[in-house]
C-alpha cells in the first residue's frame, strides 16, 4: 500500500512538472457531460470565478504553477474557440487535474503569426514545422516536414484561425496534413 502511494505520489509530481515547463494547450477533462470547469481570477479554487469552459474544450496554456499540493495552469480561449463564459475577457486559472495537456497545434511565434504547428517540447524547447513539401498537384501528400527547435518561452499556442497572418484569406489548414504526415512516420 505504501509503495502504491509512492508510486501515485511520483506520477502526480511528474505531471505537475512537466505542466510547468512544457504545456501550450490543455483539452478540459474530469468533468461531467453536463458541467463546465470554473476559471478563477487567482490560483485558489475559492477566488472570484470569472469563467467556465465545457468538457472537451481546448484552451492555451500561458503558465503552470505548483501551489502547495496542486498545480494551477494560467489558460486563456484560442481564437474562434469561445465558448459563451469563456472568452477574451475570461482568461484565468484552473487547477491542472482538469487538464489533458498536449504540445501539438498551432503557434504563434514571438508574436509572429505565421501559420507555425507545434509538434512536440523537450526540454523547454519545442519543434515547429516551418515548411513542408507536396509532391502532387493537390498538394495533400507530404515528402517531407522542415522544422527547426524553438525556446517554448518564444510561443503562444492558438487555433488555425489565430495564427493567420493579417494579408492572408481565411485560415491555416496545413495542421491536418502534418498530423497525416506523422501518422505515417
Amino acid at each position: 500500500m505504501i509503495k502504491m502511494k509512492i508510486v501515485i505520489l511520483s506520477v502526480v509530481f511528474s505531471v505537475a512538472d512537466w505542466a510547468d515547463s512544457t504545456a501550450l494547450f490543455g483539452t478540459v477533462v474530469n468533468v461531467a457531460q453536463n458541467d463546465t470547469l470554473n476559471v478563477r481570477s487567482e490560483a485558489n479554487y475559492k477566488a472570484e470565478k470569472v469563467g467556465e469552459i465545457p468538457l472537451k474544450w481546448k484552451v492555451g496554456i500561458e503558465k503552470c504553477n505548483r501551489l502547495k499540493n496542486s498545480t494551477w495552469c494560467y489558460v486563456y480561449p484560442l481564437v474562434q474557440n469561445w465558448y459563451e463564459n469563456f472568452g477574451p475577457e475570461n482568461t484565468g486559472w484552473v487547477n491542472a487535474r482538469y487538464l489533458k495537456f498536449s504540445n501539438r497545434g498551432y503557434v504563434i511565434i514571438n508574436g509572429k503569426r505565421n501559420c507555425a504547428y507545434a509538434i512536440k517540447c523537450v526540454d523547454d524547447k519545442c519543434e515547429v514545422v516551418d515548411d513542408f513539401e507536396k509532391n502532387n498537384p493537390i498538394g495533400y501528400d507530404k515528402t517531407g516536414l522542415y522544422t527547426r527547435w524553438i525556446e517554448k518561452q518564444y510561443l503562444k499556442g492558438e487555433s488555425n484561425f489565430g495564427v493567420t497572418p493579417d494579408n492572408v484569406d481565411g485560415y491555416c489548414n496545413s495542421g491536418m496534413f502534418i498530423e497525416d504526415y506523422l501518422k505515417k512516420q
